[in-house]
């Protein structure tokens, strides 16, 4: 679950959202026993597919392989969609395909979403900080038009690699890239030495360290089963399996990490109110990093009173001469104001930012207060502690029974 709240945005996202507290607790739960459910889903019926087609799915020579399914590599890929088609009657078969293109659209949607508000808030914002809502539309946009590019361009490399297994393939991505994210979430919420400067290049260099791994792993493919083709990659591919490597890359990152947040200057306390476990009940906000935070932080109800103060002064400074000078609009302004209405109406944008009145700016502080909040009830608290030890103990049951 910790690989997953790290490496899924998405997952990040709707935690945020969340309308307290237990009601995030609540869904990272639901969350952790689906998670169980692709156990069932996709090994039971892989193992139940090498038994009914021991010719077809558990296919041991690499011609025969390519014969059936394109790939010497193995056509464990197959299994699922051969039990599907020689199952299941001609209506759940439509269903089932329905199903699961609904699904795939969900999980790309999601994710294509996700990773173009970390292009757009977390990096365009910081070069441009002053950016229009209309500007940031775009630069949206166009991140999804680039990744959707990327991936399609991915394919060729996906098919080579591993075999074209997508399991092994999916794994292995993750040992390479996660292992140093989980790190530094556990580092940052546990340790309250961790530093900025220790963070950010103890990330830098473990993920290094994992791209050249994925390069070599992907350059040197490893001989087909039951080829007889002797293993001419390096040992470093060879002889230590992606899964190991995961761990050797978490302790890497921690050791990288530790000793640059123990070489800079740790942050104050005052810094470090509710952003870690220790100091997750301090009533007191954290100050701001920045000057931009200090200034997204000032009385936003103050400022709201100035700006209507001084609207109302400019409307009370118009003369009747003035007002009498001030004429309609011209149809070819009005045209190309309706132009642009229905432009950022159909790109989802409204235009400038939204002016909010004195009673509306109190209603937020107090909602934002609510949603900084760490209260639980005692009983829905008491409750989602004991559900995730259960689940905790049965994930472990699992793991230990089918190891």
């Amino acid at each position: 679950m910790l690989t997953l709240s790290v490496s899924k945005q998405l997952i990040v996202q709707r935690c945020l959202a969340a309308k307290s507290i237990s009601h995030a607790k609540a869904g990272s739960l639901l969350g952790a026993c689906l998670k169980i459910l692709p156990f069932f889903l996709y090994l039971i019926p892989g193992m139940v597919s090498r038994i009914l087609y021991p010719d077809e799915v558990a296919c041991a020579d690499p011609d025969t392989c390519s014969r059936l399914c394109g790939n010497p590599a193995g056509c464990s890929n197959m299994a699922y969609p051969l039990m599907v088609l020689r199952f299941l009657p001609s209506g759940l078969r439509g269903l089932m395909l329905a199903a699961l293109i609904a699904a795939l659209m969900s999980s790309m949607t999601s994710i294509l979403n996700s990773a173009s508000s970390i292009v757009t808030l977390d990096i365009w914002c910081v070069a441009r900080k002053k950016a229009s809502e209309r500007e940031l539309m775009i630069v949206g946009r166009l991140a999804v038009l680039v990744l959707v590019a990327i991936s399609v361009l991915w394919l060729p490399i996906l098919e080579k690699v591993q075999g074209g297994m997508f399991w092994f393939y999916m794994q292995s991505i993750r040992s390479y890239l996660i292992p140093p994210w989980c790190m530094l979430f556990m580092l940052g919420v546990f340790w309250k030495k961790t530093t900025e400067s220790g963070g950010f290049w103890g990330l830098i260099l473990s993920l290094i360290v994992g791209v050249v791994r994925m390069v070599l792993d992907f350059t040197y493919t490893a001989p087909l089963c039951g080829s007889g083709e002797p293993d001419e990659r390096p040992s470093i591919i060879a002889d230590v399996n992606f899964l190991h490597f995961a761990i050797i890359l978490a302790l890497f990152t921690t050791i990288c990490m530790v000793v640059i947040s123990l070489l800079t200057e740790p942050r104050p306390e005052r810094k470090l109110r509710r952003v870690t476990w220790w100091t997750r009940q301090d009533k007191q906000v954290p100050d701001p990093d920045t000057e931009d935070e200090e200034e997204g932080t000032q009385n936003e109800y103050e400022k709201g009173k100035r700006r209507r103060g001084s609207k109302r002064t400019e409307e009370e400074s118009l003369t009747e001469s003035q007002m009498e000078i001030q004429r309609p609009e011209s149809k070819e302004v009005t045209t190309k104001r309706l132009k642009n209405q229905f432009i950022m109406w159909l790109c989802g944008t409204t235009g400038d930012k939204a002016k909010h009145s004195d009673w509306e700016m109190e209603d937020i502080r107090v909602q934002q207060e609510k949603d900084q909040s760490l209260e639980e009830n005692p009983f829905w608290k008491r409750i989602l502690d004991i559900s995730a030890v259960v689940i905790l103990i049965i994930t472990t049951i699992l793991i230990a029974y089918f190891n």
